[in-house]
């Protein structure tokens, strides 16, 4: 087994989640309207996911490689998602600003 073989059946597990979590909204629910709290908890599922990825990157194998290079793009992400901005717009600046520094240093 090589050091990267579990990451991937991480990486497949999770798919696998996502795909039966999105299956189940409509088989179950037909044409009826989710709940407000369950819209809430489902919107928040993509962020907090991402959240985490980059905690994983931003602390490194092991969770002792601090990269302090991507808490500036982190932050931008998280100032425009606070503004309203869409996710898109928000990930896209963070990673801009986070090559951005990562060229300058």
């Amino acid at each position: 087994m090589t050091t990267g073989e579990p990451l991937w059946w991480a990486i497949g597990a999770l798919a696998v989640i996502n795909f039966v979590i999105k299956a189940a909204g409509p088989a179950l629910l037909g044409d009826r309207a989710l709940p407000p709290k369950l819209v809430l908890v489902v919107h928040s599922l993509a962020p907090a996911l991402l959240a985490s990825l980059l905690m994983v990157q931003l602390l490194g194998q092991g969770w002792n490689a601090f990269d302090w290079k991507l808490l500036p793009g982190l932050a931008v992400i998280g100032l425009l998602w606070l503004l309203r901005r869409s996710q898109i717009v928000c990930i896209v600046s963070g990673v801009l600003v986070t090559i951005a520094i990562r060229a300058l240093v």
